[in-house]
């Protein structure tokens, strides 16, 4: 496939979200997606199952980190020496994401939702630098990486600033956009490149999960879809660190 085409549809993908986006209007946040299905104390945790699943978030953020400083300590031989900073920012984004989600859920708010939303928002940009990385040009990636942070970063502003949840739905979903695009059009530099899909479908259902969160909640009882959320998004992450750790090099980048 001719790769030229990746920008073209990317940047159209945008401009269609950009024409939605002004079509519904201003979209705000909604108090009640505070109030979980399930708040029973654990261990004097309220909300505790909603709580403590975020283990699975922090786990292959503080494995990924452990990866990534032995190879560097051992002088690993990345396909660039700008490989590890997306790498590091993107365990360090899933470690803040525990954080900020722990406190989220011991006081549900939009205040403390914010904090929630900023270490997504940096996984998801990393996450946007390591496929333009794998799949298209190195030395984009490397410009694009920061920017990209900082673009996750006022999407979430803005919402905090305007209650307007519109940049930050855009941001979420060009991830899913560019993924495909470029898997499709995009050069091959690492196998593995189909965990991308699996993470990307983990994900995808991790979202079925938090907003059917009452309807799981009384179907199982025991375990609400807020925290299989969590589950299955730390699954995900899982499967980005495992990728990363065991993939293989298949071009010269260089």
């Amino acid at each position: 496939m001719d790769k030229r085409w990746a920008p073209k549809l990317y940047f159209s993908s945008l401009l269609i979200l950009f024409i939605l986006g002004l079509f519904f209007g201003r979209y705000q946040q909604e108090q009640n997606y505070h109030q979980f299905a399930d708040n029973r104390v654990f261990f004097g945790i309220p909300n505790g199952l909603d709580v403590m699943s975020n283990l699975a978030i922090v786990f292959p953020g503080i494995a990924g980190i452990a990866f990534v400083h032995e190879r560097q300590k051992n002088k690993h031989e990345w396909a660039d020496k700008f490989e590890p900073t997306i790498l590091y920012c993107m365990f360090f984004g899933m470690v803040l994401t525990f954080f900020g989600s722990v406190w989220f859920h011991l006081e549900p708010g939009n205040s403390t939702l914010v904090w929630d939303r900023l270490g997504m928002v940096i996984i998801m940009a990393c996450y946007c630098s390591l496929i333009i990385f794998d799949r298209f040009d190195s030395n984009l990636a490397k410009k694009v990486h920061f920017p990209l942070i900082i673009i996750g970063f006022s999407s979430v502003f803005i919402w905090q600033y305007f209650d307007d949840l519109r940049f930050y739905f855009a941001f979420k979903v060009q991830l899913f956009i560019l993924v495909f695009i470029l898997l499709k059009y995009g050069e091959e530099s690492y196998n593995r490149s189909k965990d991308y899909i699996l993470s990307l479908a983990l994900f995808g259902l991790a979202t079925i999960f938090e907003f059917n969160d009452d309807v799981v909640f009384d179907a199982l009882i025991i375990i609400s879809g807020h925290t299989l959320k969590h589950i299955v998004a730390g699954i995900a992450l899982w499967w980005i660190m495992r990728m990363t750790r065991e993939r293989k090099l298949s071009i010269n980048l260089e």
